[in-house]
């Protein structure tokens, strides 16, 4: 049989290739059209190679059905549902089994996420398949309250996603992950040409413009011809709650340039975001929301907390077909972030205030580290002089403001090679990077704005952190049986570099060294295996199983000098074990399936700090798990009408008893306790809804179910006379559940031996939210424009008001000098409510 040599069939043949290669999840439409387009050759030679490669396709097609994990994939029309002004691309994630997810403002505004209860700082993401897109240095967007207004990607450019929870196969899962790997995909440019115009505007003041451009085929049309989109719009939300605005930008520039007739291709990418606006840290007196509105937050005269994000990521990429036996690509990448951060507080509102009782904020300096006039450990001189009380006339006063200014610069090479053979597929692969935090500085003043004068009220200036990461993976797909059995087993071999340094440090001065200077630094290295199989049953059943560990390095600001005579080195990497083990069915019309899993992490972080002195203690002291079970489907009813739906379980508990932050946000911490459950994760999780497309028109009504969950149920050790918390006030326009009391030995013997009652368990209500979308595509003849769109997208449909966090009291069991408060209230953060979203959109 002669070789193929036409343009089509060699194309055909990479897009095989690119399945076989792990690109599955977005290619069984593609693939299908591709063929058909060829289906009126008349060549038999030429029959005989489309029919070869229509076979080829069909066993490819097959593996994305024998996956062996529970995947999750996000099609363009969940984007749509999700809505480029209500939602972010975390919010998005909602609509799988198992994560959870609140926020609180509209689009891209302080995302809390979970996938089976692991934290968004634990997951892993990645940006066209191997750009790792979370902070190298802290995990997420950045440490605790950095860049949470923003994101280096947005729904608005992105054209799938992928989740895949647990430990993903080495070539799919990213750096330092122990919950979880979050794929995003962005749009690509396409061969036909077309310019689209968009607006919209919605509940809370929200609005947003503008255009995306694709060339399509520049010069001659054909398999070697360069095209390239570019999207740019901008958006604002006066917010929720109030006084909470947000200001954002975003830009996307993607080329593609093929060669080879269309097998190999080069392709750069460039994104630039931008948002500035206000968020709140701490959850809101539920006292105060009962007596004013349920949107109510504090006025900005009494306090305020503001935010300034760039983000910029940039790469140049190439695909190089060499054979039908080997494909090899490369990115090289750069990503730069900055942050502003603002925060004020009114002096009168301190919580020792008896007129105030609640607290507002948890980020100004007073809270935690006092007066830092003359006599403190932070005064240096040369350093940090300045004194708040003479300047104010007293240190609250002198204290009331902060502002913070750094950013994030990461360089990286990640390449990959693929080899097909007959009974297995191989890749390797690596991800070869260095992040490093830009010179900054923290300024403490009485008012905002304030001097930022170094020497003077810099309370922390100049050094820096830098993490450097080289990791190399091998991942491979045996077919044996007939081609039933499949075996992937793999390896991520990790070795991490991390330093920081700190040129001034009032704590740790002294006669030999006044400036109290340091550096710490360590070299960390993981092996980390991966097996997962899968076996074809009859009548479109798969079973599958997996194994997976995985790895997690402390955040940077754990490199912190810890108390007189401990050791300096940083934590160790925390571990997780994966078990998973499922059923799956799929054919064109249904698809389902059901698995369980078992989560173990050891090693977890746990710190201990001393605010007044400035000593920390960080160390590897806890552990917990997570256990449950998922299941999804979806019914193409008619050709019009698809149902769909997904549920989870999940049973969280800590294995150690230790100080750790207590909340995916983790704005709290206190100690913990072992055979306690995980605050914060809810027991069940669901998704279902119907789909109805029909010529221009289409309909989705969806509903999304949060069960129950353990919320922090925080106290002090000096105990008032009277109850701690009042009992919900039954007219209020959010009342508590019935609370649940679930003693366990060691955590209540622990709490005899303190002196403290007995703990008790609180849950937050389950509540379920629906949402409708409506669109209608009406064409246009004439005028040079194709179509205009419509869309309503109605979120919160029932207008449901509910608890998205919640806590009993305002202070955690306070370490040594710090948030020693009485707790007298609840604080929450309450959910949007009913909202409207109109766009149009115009394409030429």
């Amino acid at each position: 049989m002669r070789r193929m040599t036409t343009t089509r069939q060699r194309l055909l043949l990479l897009t095989a290739c690119s399945v076989a290669s792990g690109m599955v999840f977005s290619t069984r439409v593609w693939a299908q059209t591709a063929v058909s387009a060829d289906a009126g050759a008349t060549s038999d030679t030429y029959a005989i190679h489309i029919a070869k490669v229509k076979k080829l396709y069909k066993e490819l097609l097959l593996k994305e059905k024998n996956v062996a994990a529970a995947v999750s994939e996000i099609s363009p029309k969940q984007i749509e549902a999700e809505g480029t002004q209500a939602g972010s691309i975390q919010s998005l994630l909602k609509q799988t089994p198992s994560v959870n997810e609140y926020q609180q403002n509209a689009g891209q505004g302080v995302p809390v996420l979970t996938i089976r209860g692991a934290r968004y700082s634990q997951l892993a993401e990645t940006l066209d398949g191997t750009i790792p897109l979370q902070d190298i240095l802290s995990g997420a967007q950045g440490g605790f309250l950095n860049n949470n207004i923003g994101s280096p990607v947005t729904l608005g450019q992105i054209g799938s996603s992928t989740v895949y929870p647990g430990v993903a196969p080495p070539n799919k899962q990213g750096f330092a992950t122990v919950g979880g790997t979050i794929a995003y995909e962005t749009k690509k440019p396409t061969a036909d040409p077309y310019m689209e115009l968009f607006a919209g505007y919605g509940s809370f003041n929200t609005s947003h413009a503008g255009f995306e451009i694709n060339t399509g085929d520049i010069g001659t049309p054909g398999p070697n011809a360069p095209r390239v989109l570019l999207r740019y719009g901008e958006s604002y939300t006066s917010g929720f709650p109030d006084n909470n605005s947000i200001r954002s930008g975003e830009m996307l520039f993607s080329a593609l340039k093929p060669y080879n007739d269309g097998l190999s291709h080069l392709s750069a990418v460039v994104i630039y975001n931008r948002a500035d606006g206000y968020l709140v840290t701490a959850p809101l007196p539920v006292p105060l929301i009962n007596a004013n509105s349920y949107s109510y937050n504090f006025p900005r005269s009494l306090t305020y907390t503001r935010q300034d994000n760039t983000y910029l990521t940039a790469y140049v990429g190439d695909e190089t077909y060499i054979n039908p036996h080997l494909i090899v690509s490369g990115k090289l990448f750069y990503q730069n972030s900055t942050s502003d951060f603002t925060s004020y507080q009114n002096p009168s509102t301190i919580a020792f205030n008896p007129n105030f009782p609640y607290q507002v904020t948890f980020q100004v300096p007073y809270f935690a580290y006092g007066d830092l006039g003359p006599g403190s450990v932070y005064q240096v001189p040369g350093y940090f002089s300045y004194n708040p009380t003479a300047t104010f006339g007293n240190y609250l006063a002198g204290e009331s403001a902060e502002y913070n200014t750094g950013g994030t610069k990461e360089v990286g090479f990640t390449p990959t090679a693929n080899f097909f053979y007959p009974h297995n597929n191989i890749t390797i692969g690596g991800l070869f990077v260095k992040e490093t935090s830009t010179s900054g500085a923290s300024f403490v003043y009485g008012s905002d704005p304030m001097p930022q004068i170094i020497g003077y009220n810099s309370i922390a200036f100049g050094g820096g952190s830098q993490r450097t990461v080289s990791q190399v993976y091998l991942q491979d797909r045996i077919d044996l049986l007939n081609n039933k059995l499949h075996i992937e087993p793999g390896v991520n071999i990790t070795g991490v570099y991390s330093s920081t340094y700190v040129p001034f440090s009032g704590p740790h001065s002294s006669a030999t060294d006044p400036n109290g200077q340091y550096k710490l630094q360590n070299f960390g290295k993981q092996a980390d295996p991966y097996l997962g199989i899968s076996y074809d049953l009859p009548d479109d059943f798969i079973a599958y199983a997996s194994y997976g560990k995985g790895a997690r390095y402390a955040p940077l600001s754990d490199y912190s000098l810890g108390i007189a005579g401990s050791s300096t080195q940083a934590p160790k990497p925390e571990v997780v074990h994966l078990y998973e083990a499922g059923i799956r069915y799929d054919t064109p019309r249904l698809y389902l399936n059901a698995d369980i899993f078992y989560q173990k992490i050891t090693s977890a972080f746990s710190f201990y700090t001393n605010y007044q002195t400035g000593f920390s203690s960080y160390a590897n002291t806890g552990g917990y798990q997570y256990r449950g079970y998922e299941a999804s489907g979806k019914f193409r009813v008619t050709p019009d009408v698809q149902v769909f739906g997904n549920f989870s379980y999940n049973e969280a508990n800590y294995l150690d008893s230790y100080y750790a932050l207590v909340t995916p946000f983790q704005g709290q911490f206190g100690y913990v306790f072992r055979g306690e459950p995980l605050s914060s994760v809810p027991d069940f999780l669901g998704n279902f809804g119907v789909q109805y497309d029909h010529g221009p028109y289409s309909a989705r009504l969806s509903g999304q179910y949060t069960g129950q969950q353990f919320i922090t149920f925080d106290f002090s050790p000096q105990l008032p006379a009277t109850p701690l918390i009042a009992p919900p006030n039954p007219n209020s326009t959010l009342a508590l559940a019935t609370t649940t009391y679930y003693p366990t030995a060691q955590g209540n013997l622990a709490q005899s031996l303190a002196g403290l009652p007995n703990i008790q368990h609180f849950k937050l209500p389950a509540y379920l939210l629906m949402n409708l979308l409506l669109s209608y595509d009406m064409p246009i003849h004439g005028y040079r424009i194709h179509n205009l769109k419509f869309t309503l997208n109605i979120k919160n449909l029932l207008g449901l008001h509910y608890y998205q966090h919640y806590f009993l009291a305002p202070a955690e069991i306070p370490q040594n000098g710090g948030f020693a408060l009485t707790p007298t209230y609840a604080s929450a953060y309450v959910g949007p409510p009913r909202a409207f979203y109109f766009d149009v959109s115009a394409k030429f």
